[in-house]
């Protein structure tokens, strides 16, 4: 018994672990992709990204402010189901199970907004906010 508790504290953190890690991961890719645009000009990123949202002047240069919707997320769902499997008396049992999940909520939009700071018509720097900013565009 003490076993197979250790073996599901170990396999929960496990699960718990790699589901943080991959949000950070994607986000640090986008990053990455988004470096690429340093120092490219104006209508490079324009040829890319198409039409910007918004233009919105700062100072001696200009944001350009890119959305990509990425649709929805499915909202969590709530489940239950019964089932069984059993030993006894020497005998093997093999039972099977009936579920039942149903939605709770909304879907969540998935959406990513992407801003690039233009001085002297060159991508200078960058900021993006979003739970669809995981993607390279």
């Amino acid at each position: 018994m003490l076993a197979t508790t250790r073996f599901l504290a170990l396999c929960g953190a496990a699960i718990a672990i790699g589901g943080c890690a991959a949000p950070a991961s994607n986000r640090d890719a986008y990053e990455q992709a988004l470096a690429q645009w340093q120092g490219q000009p104006e209508d490079a990123l324009r040829a890319r990204w198409g039409a910007p949202v918004a233009e919105e002047q700062a100072g001696h240069g200009k944001w350009l402010t890119y959305v990509v919707n990425g649709g929805a997320v499915p909202p969590p769902t709530v489940g239950f189901s019964i089932g069984g499997f059993g030993f006894g008396g020497g005998r093997t049992s093999v039972g099977g199970g009936v579920g039942l999940a149903a939605p709770i909520g909304q879907a969540a939009p998935v959406a990513c907004t992407t801003r690039f700071l233009l001085e002297d018509g060159k991508v200078s720097t960058w900021t993006f906010d979003g739970s669809g900013c995981g993607k390279v565009n």
